[in-house]
């Protein structure tokens, strides 16, 4: 099954300008509202080609792109790459990473870094042996999942008196009659 994002690109790199957007299936509907690919993605596409980047930014980095008919601007974007001459290889890829605790709290304390640099210094912290000492020192609890127990045994009940319950559980003090 392709992503919305294969089936986007391989639209807008066809080469034609009267092909026609995907047509919707029961996975993927690239028109519709909650469509991963947005008007604001479709405008940081092209970061590396400075040409294109430069008028999309000049024209369209407001906030009347949102209020733009998805149709429009994609048949709009696809003009644009065949002017431009914009290739597939010109478009920037930024791989997604997961947010951990220990992603979130290296990226704090080490703001210089790059994203793909603490993912990387990740998977080396989750891979070494000295893995608990640098959570500790990071101030983050590992997650620890409950082992369940399958078996409980049973518990023996005992029949006894209301009376005898009221003198294990409560201190009874009699009463002296007075007469």
């Amino acid at each position: 099954m392709e992503s919305p994002y294969t089936v986007f690109s391989k639209w807008l790199f066809d080469g034609s300008k009267s092909s026609p957007i995907p047509k919707p299936t029961e996975k993927i509907n690239l028109l519709k509202y909650n469509s991963p690919i947005t008007p604001t993605y479709l405008i940081s596409m092209f970061v590396k080609n400075g040409p294109l980047n430069h008028y999309l930014d000049k024209h369209f980095n407001n906030m009347g792109l949102r209020y733009l008919d998805k149709e429009e601007l994609f048949k709009f974007i696809k003009k644009c790459v065949l002017d431009f001459r914009v290739r597939r290889n010109d478009i920037g890829y930024f791989r997604y990473h997961h947010q951990t605790k220990l992603f979130n709290t290296l990226r704090e304390k080490l703001p210089t870094l790059k994203n793909n640099d603490i993912a990387l210094l990740c998977k080396l912290i989750d891979k070494s042996e000295n893995k608990a000492s640098i959570y500790q020192t990071l101030n983050i609890e590992v997650m620890k999942k409950k082992k369940v127990k399958r078996g409980t045994k049973k518990i023996k009940k005992k029949n006894i008196s209301l009376h005898e319950f009221l003198k294990e559980n409560f201190s009874i003090i009699e009463k002296e009659k007075f007469s």
